[in-house]
């Protein structure tokens, strides 16, 4: 079951716990040394944005992260919502929102995000009644 709905909000403002520089350092070595590392790709195609800047993006994302998030943008999100790089994006994007972890409650990007029907779908499957 793809909960996907393609709306893009998720690419629209990234957050990590890297800062820029802490991005474009560990790129630099791991490309250096030949190591696969989803930085590279982050060091590409990310860009900081201010707090502001992401407010504008994406409101009911931000308002709802840390003060002292690091926030980006993907220069590879289409005009359409979609992946540019779809086959090649890194696993922090491949992995989102739970990252192969239990369903939690979490910020998600979107207030329509498809993903919220996980947490829907994971207590109706838990109800012992059921």
């Amino acid at each position: 079951m793809e909960l996907c709905n393609k709306c893009g909000a998720c690419c629209r403002v990234l957050t990590v716990e890297q800062a820029p520089q802490e991005i474009q350092a560990i790129a630099s070595v791991t490309k250096l040394l030949g190591i696969p590392s989803d930085m590279i790709f982050a060091a590409q195609h990310w860009h900081p944005l201010s707090r502001e800047e992401a407010r504008q993006r994406n409101p009911f994302y931000v308002e709802r992260l840390p003060a002292d998030a690091n926030l980006y943008w993907c220069d590879q999100l289409g005009s359409d919502g979609l992946c540019m790089s779809h086959q090649t994006r890194p696993l922090v994007c491949r992995g989102y929102p739970w990252y192969d972890q239990p369903v939690r409650d979490m910020a998600l990007a979107d207030q329509d995000c498809g993903y919220a029907l996980d947490i829907v779908s994971e207590y109706v499957i838990r109800r012992p009644e059921m």
